[in-house]
């Protein structure tokens, strides 16, 4: 199977096992919701699927020489995402950990053709499911894991900011000891610190994206509501939701619909006096990778006062809450 990778280009998959749980239900689902939530309805230009990580995480694993069960983890990390992704954080009050996904993970490894296909292949389900077991996929912020990797250089690639030979050239730098991405050159870990500074402030966490994701919960809810939605939908896919909010016999969801999608981000400003939605504190996702300097582990924060300065700062923007307005 060849796949198109945001950061490598098109590469082969060959593993008997990665093609048989491509191939399943749940995964297939993947193609149909979108990285970040919302934000492609208004903006399809930036957009990927958690299909498109999925497999990315998946490769970087494998790049690195990780085992095949942590490779099998890396394909599956986002399997139990419902739709619009993070927004279920914000309809169901996860937004701190944003893990409403992460507490339904282990389910959707049970009695799936996921666990069939895992345990035809040698694999226990459980094991793979729980991602505590593979600290090259998953560990604890601000450091680097083929998550955080995949999401900041893919999508930096996706919206413009950086190229895919910038990309490439970033995760080239890097190498594994003890189960942790290590820069070789410490320049290059400042460029790689910076842009995940840049993706939290611009893209992960900006004003606009905190107002599109609390104002589709608010439809969202509504739907609920009034029947338009049922709860077994937010186990579906995004761009089924989409059809029926859009086509409903309600007419003020059709009309925020609308809305939503003509929705301009630069027109969303901070208002304490008259808001529309408060922003509550929500996850730091930048990333303060470790490098190699003459022989000794060194956090970038530790190399470079003024990134660990900007991190202090950052850290501090995404924890205060903020109080948003959307101005015609």
């Amino acid at each position: 199977m060849l796949f198109k990778d945001k950061i490598y280009g098109e590469i082969e998959i060959t593993e008997p096992v990665v093609l048989e749980l491509i191939n399943t239900p749940q995964m297939q689902r993947m193609k149909k919701i979108h990285q970040y939530g919302i934000y492609y309805y208004f903006n399809p230009k930036g957009d990927t699927t958690r299909y498109e990580h999925s497999l990315g995480v998946y490769w970087i694993l494998r790049k690195f020489g990780a085992d095949l069960n942590e490779q099998l983890a890396g394909l599956l990390h986002d399997i139990s995402h419902g739709v619009f992704s993070h927004v279920l954080d914000h309809l169901f009050g996860s937004l701190v950990e944003e893990d409403y996904q992460d507490k339904l993970h282990s389910s959707y490894f049970e009695n799936t053709e996921i666990s069939r296909v895992l345990t035809k292949h040698g694999s226990n389900p459980s094991e793979i499911a729980d991602l505590s077991r593979w600290p090259l996929l998953d560990n604890e912020l601000p450091n680097i894991c083929a998550d955080r990797l995949q999401y900041t250089l893919g999508d930096a690639v996706t919206i413009g900011k950086i190229s895919q030979q910038q990309a490439k050239e970033l995760m080239d730098n890097l190498t594994v000891a003890n189960s942790q991405f290590i820069f070789s050159n410490k320049v290059i870990a400042r460029e790689f610190a910076q842009l995940s500074l840049w993706m939290c402030q611009n893209f992960w966490h900006p004003n606009w994206g905190h107002y599109c994701f609390a104002w589709i919960a608010e439809i969202m809810k509504s739907a609920l509501e009034k029947g338009v939605l049922e709860k077994s939908d937010l186990a579906s896919d995004d761009d089924s939701v989409i059809q029926l909010l859009e086509n409903c016999n309600d007419e003020e969801i059709r009309s925020e619909m609308n809305r939503l999608k003509n929705f301009h981000p630069e027109k969303v400003v901070e208002s304490e006096d008259e808001y529309d939605y408060a922003a509550s504190h929500t996850k730091m996702r930048v990333i303060d990778p470790f490098v190699e300097l003459n022989g000794s582990i060194k956090t970038v924060s530790e190399v470079y006062p003024e990134f660990k300065e900007a991190f202090r700062k950052e850290k501090e923007r995404v924890n205060r809450p903020r109080y948003l307005k959307l101005v015609s």
